[in-house]
């Protein structure tokens, strides 16, 4: 029997944080099982909320969106790099941090690059989650994108946020960088406890939305 871990966050739950300037999740009833005899259900969220991908059109006006983007950038073999003795709270993730990870060019090429603080599993749906969580360095995402990885998964804000919601092109260089090389990247994982010390497949398939710069995923490690 295949063995598959669930990597996703419930959207409407608590677990999920609010991001800074983006609208949360709610849910209407436009159908009842007492008024219709059947439930059908509004759904109202942003596109960057909760466990999510990201396309290039993002962080640049020119590229793909996720309805174009091969389906075989947000699937495929992964790489886990267990960063949790590494990281803290509020400062940059290394190429020595990835390195110690076990993240050698030769390791990771062709892989989604996973990485795994455990924040999200900590912090997840709190205040601070996106203004005090660790962050990925601009060398240490260079470094990714020269090793040629397929995407790059994280259970933290990959980007050290400004400090209002009102960015500019000097704010989040890391998604800059990665999305303008057209790898994608899969964002607030959870469960990635399950998977140290494993091979495994991640596959984090979003919704198909026309001209969308991201979108919602269901995101599942397949266990080999």
């Amino acid at each position: 029997m295949t063995q598959l871990v669930d990597l996703t966050l419930t959207l409407g739950s608590e677990r999920v944080a609010p991001v800074p300037g983006l609208v949360g999740v709610s849910m209407e009833p436009l159908h009842t099982h007492e008024s219709h005899a059947r439930s059908n259900t509004k759904l109202t969220l942003a596109t960057h909320l909760g466990t999510h991908v990201d396309a290039p059109y993002h962080f640049h006006p020119d590229g793909i969106t996720v309805d174009n983007m091969p389906l075989n950038r947000y699937m495929g073999p992964a790489k886990l790099l267990d960063l949790r003795e590494l990281a803290r709270g509020q400062s940059a993730i290394s190429i020595a941090d990835l390195q110690q990870a076990g993240a050698e060019p030769e390791a990771v090429r062709g892989q989604i690059a996973v990485l795994f603080t455990e924040w999200a599993a900590r912090e997840s749906g709190k205040p601070g989650f996106y203004s005090q969580g660790p962050y990925l360095s601009t060398e240490a995402a260079d470094y990714l994108a020269k090793a040629q990885v397929n995407a790059v998964a994280v259970d933290f804000p990959i980007d050290k946020h400004p400090p209002t919601p009102q960015s500019t092109i000097h704010d989040f260089p890391v998604h800059r960088l990665l999305l303008g090389q057209n790898i994608p990247l899969i964002e607030n994982l959870i469960n990635l406890d399950q998977l140290v010390g494993r091979e495994f497949e991640l596959w984090a398939l979003p919704i198909k939305l026309k001209g969308g710069d991201g979108a919602a995923a269901r995101a599942v490690a397949r266990i080999l």
